[in-house]
């Protein structure tokens, strides 16, 4: 069995490459969905303003023609959705570049140390369907890290909530439904509410082959209860092996 990382986000009212000034460098995107099809190419271009920050610029280009894409539909209110996880899996971002005329997703990005970061980059070319990409950009002079999968409990705290999964073990392929709640103070969260469009987010990273799976959980009876349907059958974007996670 592989091993899963995964990041999870809750929206809640109330709480070896050395860089020099503008080093800029080119990484091509790896094609990061296994059931779906590659219709475009990606390149993400990094200018480096030191070992922990840089300008990004991604385009993606039509793999038929080679022209550059220019029009994007919106998924969860973004037209991308970059996730920025360091190699060793203790950091975790999600960012949203913009959309310039050019065809051109432009963001600054800092990242909280020195290291390799895995940057997948989630878009909806208008009329290619999803395609979703992966760069690996080291940052700084930092060595290679091994993924930090230490098991953790099913209940984390964070401020004053508490979120619980109903498990954590999975098994590609098979149909699976994981339940999160979100309590303050003994009972269930009066005050979360959406983001981006939905009730919660949920990544999850295979740690031997950095593969992608990004779902959007359905809201339940109560308002801090929520459902993951890990079938394929929901809106999930996938890279399938068979994984264990670890939160």
């Amino acid at each position: 069995m592989g091993r899963l990382a995964l990041g999870f986000l809750v929206a809640l009212t109330g709480c070896g490459h050395t860089t020099s000034s503008a080093t800029a460098s080119s990484y091509p995107g790896t094609f990061g969905l296994a059931s779906a099809t590659q219709r475009a190419d990606a390149t993400l271009r990094a200018t480096f303003n030191g070992p922990t920050s840089a300008h990004l610029d991604l385009v993606e280009n039509a793999k038929s023609s080679g022209a550059t894409l220019t029009a994007y539909d919106v998924d969860m209110t973004k037209q991308l959705h970059m996730i920025v996880i360091s190699e060793d899996f203790t950091s975790f971002q999600h960012v949203h570049p913009m959309l310039g005329a050019d065809g051109h997703f432009t963001i600054d990005l800092t990242v909280p140390a020195q290291g390799r970061y895995l940057i997948y980059a989630d878009a909806e070319p208008h009329g290619l369907g999803q395609q979703v990409f992966r760069f690996d950009v080291p940052f700084g002079s930092n060595a290679a890290a091994t993924p930090n999968l230490q098991p953790t409990p099913k209940t984390v705290s964070a401020g004053p909530y508490t979120v619980t999964l109903s498990s954590l073990r999975l098994v590609a392929r098979q149909p699976a439904t994981l339940t999160v709640r979100v309590t303050k103070a003994g009972k269930l969260a009066g005050d979360v509410q959406p983001y981006l469009g939905g009730a919660a987010h949920a990544v999850f990273i295979g740690a031997g082959d950095d593969s992608y799976l990004h779902v959007h959980p359905m809201a339940g009876p109560a308002t801090a209860s929520a459902s993951m349907d890990m079938s394929g059958r929901s809106e999930e974007r996938r890279v399938g092996k068979e994984c264990r996670s670890r939160w």
